[in-house]
């Protein structure tokens, strides 16, 4: 665990968190998100990513992470492009399990509550829609704490969506009928996802290409946990190929 921190040095707030949970609740008529944009969303999560906040009330799971490899236009021109936040929110039988190897149990409560409490994301772990994952993910750990409407390995092969990641010492599995996401600027549609995937790697590719010259970027911390195998080789989004074009720091 560690201070949450943007990649402009700035902590993230609750009332971004609030924001975004705020956004998810006005939107409706959600449909069913396709496998392609889920993996590109969980690759862009997990490469770089951290678990830094959880909510749930009524009939809604919602978590949300720190720095995605998603392209966020709405910064200023001469600010990093990373995502700083994203939410994630299932809904319609949701239902949440977190997972653990601690000798105590108040972390839940330590990561919803304290804005500088995060676990980062083992890379490439975070899954969408794997039954078979989730249910190892399950087995691995040895402590289970229920937030939410879990009854066990039925309540996962019933779900309609699911979303499960291991975060070293610690894990979760969510899911629910429908999953909205969104940023501070609001929410993503599959193609923004997509978009703003394909549009990051475009970055991160300049990013190391004006790295050290008078031209550099600012300092970027995704970018720089995603280091290039080899010079000015750019890394490719998850519908173009099935293998990682870099590798983690």
């Amino acid at each position: 665990m560690t201070n949450v921190f943007t990649n402009t040095g700035k902590r993230i707030t609750d009332k971004k968190r609030y924001n975004a949970g705020k956004i998810l609740r006005k939107k409706e008529g959600i449909k069913r998100m396709n496998l392609k944009t889920l993996k590109i969303l969980a690759e862009a999560i997990s490469d770089a990513g951290a678990w830094q906040w959880w909510f749930i009330k009524d009939d809604m799971v919602l978590t949300e992470f720190c720095d995605i490899q998603l392209y966020d236009d709405a910064k200023p021109e001469k600010d990093t492009h990373t995502t700083d936040t994203l939410a994630v929110r299932f809904s319609g039988n949701a239902f949440a399990v977190f997972l653990d190897d601690l000798n105590e149990n108040q972390w839940p409560e330590r990561l919803r509550e304290d804005n500088t409490v995060l676990y980062s994301i083992d890379p490439y772990s975070l899954v969408f829609d794997d039954l078979k994952e989730a249910e190892e993910l399950l087995k691995e750990y040895a402590n289970k704490t229920v937030i939410k409407d879990f009854a066990g390995p039925e309540t996962l092969s019933g779900a309609k969506h699911l979303l499960c990641a291991r975060c070293n010492e610690v894990g979760f599995i969510i899911g629910g009928d429908t999953i909205e996401v969104a940023g501070k600027n609001g929410k993503y549609t599959e193609e923004e996802i997509e978009a703003a995937a394909r549009k990051w790697w475009e970055y991160w590719k300049a990013y190391w290409q004006l790295r050290g010259t008078k031209d550099a970027y600012p300092e970027d911390y995704a970018c720089e946990t995603t280091i290039p195998i080899s010079g000015d080789e750019p890394a490719k989004p998850a519908e173009e190929t099935d293998e990682s074009p870099a590798q983690n720091a």
